[in-house]
């Protein structure tokens, strides 16, 4: 799950950086000395650890407020131990050129104009431009009277010196690394960590069902798996492209299947085209719309047979990159056993480089035959 929540999050906000252009507010200026007032504000939000309540205002991007960036921090920072988030709603907006101290004193300003329900306020950008990429990062813990309790400029060099991943994700594991020492979380604290409001709001952005929902899948996979050949499976025609049901790719899955003596598997008699939508950017919610709607389907016509498969297949015959291969396999009575997604991110996929149907088909036997041998 968090390999596929990084693909997915990693995939919206590099295509959002290539249509904007980038922009750039990085300065090399000194880091601020802290005075002694600032100090003992720092230990006492420290000695709060885990109780502090911190909102974290839109973190900006490359110049641009970029509100999934913002839930990751918030994310982050719950992992770590933090457990009263909120996300800000409006974007504070920094002054071009501003130093870090004037930056510190704006954030302040702006939190005493736009009163918090939290202790603390945080804000961040992480700053580059499109010829050197991402490069630099800003940071200001404010509390709700607007008085800066830390902030923090990591310039071009620290962020060299550092190996830091040159990527969105990259920047804000920095970020909370920096950051949550400075609130009292350590080693400690994440391992008594427990998901709360942002992790149900991860869940909810992929588009993931209740753990509640996922949680007997593996059950129903090794129940499906000891029955083997005597397991029944009908194959419905595979949705291509979003628009259309072929028949040709059932009957050749069907085909493969019991080739490799998976189970017992048929191209079932009538065809149906779902209609979950192809167009979020969230591959993963992409999946289990599909998974949620096929589900409903069988509940409403249970079939015959023991087991269904539903398909859904984009591919680029130039481009084996660009494009998935996503199936659901569902009990007679409609519950979840398989939901499998795979693109180029994924080792079958790579292995398998599929530009055609059929390719498709072969790279879906084999997820299929890693389930069920």
């Amino acid at each position: 799950m968090k390999s596929s929540l990084k693909t997915v999050l990693l995939g919206t906000v590099l295509g959002v950086l290539f249509c904007s252009g980038w922009a750039s507010s990085q300065q090399t200026a000194p880091k601020p000395s802290v005075s002694v007032d600032q100090q003992k504000r720092l230990e006492l939000m420290k000695s709060k650890s885990t109780e502090a309540s911190l909102t974290v205002l839109p973190i900006r991007l490359a110049g641009k407020p970029f509100d999934r960036i913002t839930e990751l921090v918030g994310l982050l920072l719950e992992q770590q131990g933090l457990k009263n988030i909120e996300l800000g709603k409006t974007a504070f907006e920094p002054v071009t050129n501003a130093s870090m101290e004037q930056l510190a004193g704006s954030v302040g300003g702006f939190v005493k104009e736009h009163l918090i329900q939290t202790e603390y306020a945080l804000y961040a950008e992480i700053n580059g431009n499109r010829q050197v990429g991402l490069n630099g990062l800003r940071a200001v813990v404010v509390d709700k009277d607007g008085r800066v309790v830390w902030s923090d400029q990591q310039t071009p060099e620290d962020i060299k010196r550092q190996n830091v991943e040159p990527e969105p994700m990259g920047f804000c594991v920095l970020l909370s690394q920096r950051l949550g020492p400075q609130l009292g979380l350590n080693e400690q604290t994440a391992k008594a960590a427990k998901p709360g409001k942002m992790a149900a709001l991860m869940d909810e952005r992929s588009g993931l069902p209740p753990e509640s929902e996922r949680a007997p899948l593996p059950d129903r996979q090794k129940a499906m798996k000891t029955l083997g050949q005597k397991a029944t499976l009908v194959v419905f025609p595979v949705r291509i492209g979003g628009d259309a049901a072929n028949e040709a790719s059932a009957a050749d899955l069907a085909k493969r299947v019991n080739e490799a003596g998976l189970c017992k598997a048929v191209v079932a008699s009538q065809s149906v085209l779902l209609k979950a939508s192809q167009a979020d950017p969230n591959e993963l919610k992409t999946l289990w719309d599909l998974a949620r709607e096929f589900r409903d389907y069988i509940r409403k016509n249970p079939p015959q047979t023991g087991y269904v498969l539903y398909a859904d297949y984009v591919f680029n015959p130039q481009n084996w990159e660009q494009g998935f291969v996503h199936f659901i396999v569902c009990d007679r009575k409609g519950e979840w056993v398989i939901v499998d997604m795979q693109n180029s991110h994924h080792p079958d996929y790579q292995s398998v480089k599929p530009t055609s149907r059929e390719a498709c088909d072969q790279l879906l036997v084999n997820r299929l035959e890693g389930y069920l041998r």
